[in-house]
């Protein structure tokens, strides 16, 4: 027979899941913006690119959009995510792909606030907080999105206890979109060995078998196995790598250093609470020496966290849950019929908000050009000075500009396919960011044309090196330095 306070048990606090519900509709206000990201330029332009003709995705094998590696062998790491966008951007044009960078984010904020559920409306509040601030900051509408979907939905299905033949298609879908996959083996590895030093027995291997057998069959792609080895080639360009912003070591003085920064305080104080135990600690370990080391590592350390900080924060379970259950969350008691109808109006406005915000993305213009060239690159349009005829020299993100402007016709000579450039041009690039052999390298790869920052010491060196004619101070704040006329006038 069942007992008055028998009905009022719910399988699931839904005012705690109404505060992860809000977390997700702030993920859909950070995700559906203007896009300005200049990586997530050069995946939109891929996409585009891939399904102009036919049905099945032409993925390019060779670089089509710089004069410095064109030709060159190119693994689209990434394929399936660009193809994706570049069908939404078909049917609906770059609004349409807004709107789904601003789902994508909201999924994401809702899978890590899931993670960090505790059983408790406000240590909810704050688990899950923590978490989103350690990587929320790092979150673009990059193929990246598509890991950290993958990375988190790998911890769920361990932490829920889910069927491990879940671990194949995420496994698949991760070594297809990003070439971060190996971290979902690291974390699996160490979450193995932790679960073994806490029940003080052997590591159970059998879910770091069907992860890695998932990871074997994303080789079944149109790429080859190719697609699963590219990260392992990335080794000698680390060099390179350290040229860009993302790979170097957190600057936590810059505004979403900051962010992170208070996410990480607070998690230290939430989980120095208690004892953390070792399945818990070792994957939080690991994964704050990569971010420490990389800035982009933030992002899979925030994914990582959550559930060590719901474990730090959950109410404790009864006696009656399994021991080898630590997500199970106990259930909570609802005291009337008022209190639910609060959480259903909240839960109406949520679903209101959230169509506003898409409909206002939507709406408004898609890109954000702010801090790219775009009068510059008109002029130099209108002037016959892109293409193929020309060779531009600009920084990497402007190059992905370009590419999406100009598509094949971009001709750059570089982008921040840092993964992709032979090594001697990478190093090249480096040179010039250092003002090192400037008149030798514009040689050495006949370079007629320098776009530039005014404000940037860059174009004082350039003009000190060589002497060319034609500088042109733009309205827009850049430069253009030609080896001959006619050059555009600002």
């Amino acid at each position: 027979m069942t007992t008055e306070g028998t009905r009022r048990l719910s399988p699931a606090p839904s005012l705690e899941s109404l505060v992860i519900a809000t977390y997700g509709l702030l993920g859909v206000r950070l995700g559906a913006r203007s896009l300005a990201d200049n990586s997530a330029f050069l995946h939109l332009r891929t996409g585009i690119d891939m399904v102009r003709h036919g049905v099945l995705p032409a993925i390019p094998r060779v670089d089509p959009y710089s004069f410095t590696a064109r030709g060159e062998p190119w693994v689209v790491q990434s394929w399936l995510p660009s193809a994706v966008v570049g069908w939404v951007h078909r049917i609906g044009g770059p609004e349409a792909v807004v709107v789904l960078a601003g789902l994508t984010m909201a999924g994401l904020a809702v899978l890590v606030a899931s993670l960090a559920r505790t059983g408790d409306v406000r240590r909810t509040v704050v688990a899950a907080g923590a978490a989103l601030l350690v990587g929320g900051p790092f979150w673009t509408p990059r193929p990246l999105l598509a890991g950290l979907l993958c990375l988190g939905l790998t911890i769920w299905v361990v932490e829920r206890g889910k069927s491990p033949w879940w671990l194949v298609p995420i496994a698949w879908v991760w070594a297809n979109s990003h070439g971060s996959f190996p971290l979902g083996l690291a974390w699996m590895l160490l979450r193995t060995f932790g679960d073994a030093a806490d029940a003080r027995s052997r590591p159970r291997l059998a879910p770091v078998g069907w992860l890695a057998g998932g990871l074997v069959l994303g080789a079944l792609n149109p790429l080859g196995p190719r697609l699963l080895f590219f990260p392992l080639e990335l080794g000698e360009k680390r060099e390179i790598f350290q040229t860009v912003t993302e790979w170097r070591t957190a600057d936590f003085q810059r505004p979403d250093g900051v962010v992170a920064l208070v996410g990480l305080v607070l998690a230290a104080l939430i989980l120095t609470r208690r004892p953390l135990p070792w399945r818990h600690a070792l994957p939080v370990g690991a994964f704050l020496g990569l971010g420490l080391l990389a800035q982009r590592n933030l992002a899979p350390l925030g994914v990582v966290i959550a559930p060590a900080l719901a474990a730090s924060l959950r109410v404790d379970a009864p006696a009656s849950a399994a021991a080898d259950d630590p997500s199970r969350i106990p259930l909570a008691p609802v005291p009337d019929a008022t209190a639910t109808r609060v959480p259903i109006v909240f839960a109406g406005v949520l679903v209101v908000l959230a169509a506003l915000f898409l409909v206002t993305a939507a709406t408004r213009p898609p890109f954000d050009f702010s801090s790219y060239p775009a009068q510059t690159v008109r002029v130099l349009e209108e002037r016959g000075r892109l293409g193929e005829a020309h060779r531009v020299l600009t920084r990497d993100t402007v190059g992905n500009y370009l590419e999406l402007r100009l598509g094949r016709e971009a001709n750059v000579f570089i982008d921040d396919r840092v993964d992709m450039y032979p090594l001697e041009v990478s190093r090249d690039y480096a040179k010039l960011l250092r003002g090192e052999d400037l008149a030798a390298i514009l040689g050495k790869w006949q370079i007629d044309t320098v776009l530039w920052r005014t404000d940037d010491p860059f174009v004082d060196r350039v003009t000190a090196a060589v002497d060319w004619p034609g500088i042109s101070h733009n309205r827009d704040g850049w430069t253009v330095l030609t080896r001959d006329c006619p050059c555009p006038r600002g």
